[in-house]
């Protein structure tokens, strides 16, 4: 029961852990990596928006 008390006292929590703000090293826009489907980190070192993703052709690896 102390356990569910707890889950309810931080509904956000989880959210906030799930939460990684990266900046595209193309456009220099803010964006949650985890949230976004076509965002990814470029040659596995730079990250990159979903929007610049769609843009400039560019797909995660694993689709």
């Amino acid at each position: 029961m102390k356990n569910e008390i707890i889950k309810d006292k931080f509904p956000n929590q989880k959210k906030a852990e799930n939460e990684k703000i990266e900046i595209c090293y193309i456009c220099g826009v803010k964006f949650n990596i985890n949230e976004d489907n076509d965002s990814h980190y470029h040659y596995d070192k730079y990250p990159m928006c979903g929007y610049c993703s769609e843009f400039y052709g560019f797909y995660r690896e694993d689709l």
